[in-house]
């Protein structure tokens, strides 16, 4: 059995509260983390269920031991003043056993987020975050993965259930806007916990 040491728990919280969530993480182990602004894109039933939409969210980035992960989870359920959801991403696999979730992560160039949240609904997806991030580079500087590193991006992650995970990234990257050679990246990872913080959820 293969055991990952540290996961990374991105966590997706309303605005203004990502110093609550991070103080309880770190009386409960954590070292520290990251916090980004964000923009939660879940429609519906699904809205409801979470607590996500259209609104203005902090989304938090941890590298943690699971145990200390479960932990935090608890207390901020107990806490009952943060409201979102986290994922650990990284699974233990045990028994070939399999992830449930897959989170999906796109990085593009400013300006595709909502055609690409189009996209991922028509497929099945309920929602997403979307945050504003800066590549690290000029735009006549070397390319990673075949994308050229310009500073204006659109970081997406979208958390799907494993099943459906093939059919929402096929949908994206037929994307018609995102034939233009370097415009962005996708990737999957496995998400080996996922939790509502509300504890009436």
């Amino acid at each position: 059995m293969l055991l990952l040491e540290n996961n990374l728990m991105i966590a997706i919280v309303s605005h203004g509260q990502s110093d609550r969530f991070v103080s309880i993480a770190k009386d409960n182990g954590a070292t520290g983390g990251t916090v980004i602004p964000a923009k939660g894109t879940a429609s519906g039933g699904f809205l409801s269920l979470l607590g996500l939409g259209d609104k203005s969210k902090d989304l938090i980035l941890m590298v943690i031991a699971k145990n200390k992960a479960d932990k935090i989870v608890q207390e901020v359920r107990k806490d009952g003043k943060v409201n979102g959801v986290a994922a650990l991403l990284g699974t233990e696999k045990e028994n070939d056993m399999s992830s449930k979730w897959k989170m999906i992560t796109i990085i593009v160039n400013t300006g595709y987020a909502d055609d690409i949240m189009d996209a991922a609904r028509k497929a099945g997806a309920r929602g997403g975050t979307v945050t504003q991030a800066r590549g690290t580079a000029s735009a006549d500087d070397a390319k990673f993965l075949g994308v050229t590193i310009v500073p204006k991006k659109e970081m997406i992650l979208i958390l799907s259930a494993a099943d459906q995970t093939d059919k929402i990234v096929k949908a994206i990257t037929e994307l018609k806007c995102l034939d233009e050679p370097g415009i962005g990246i996708i990737y999957t990872q496995d998400v080996s916990d996922f939790k509502n913080l509300d504890p009436q959820k």
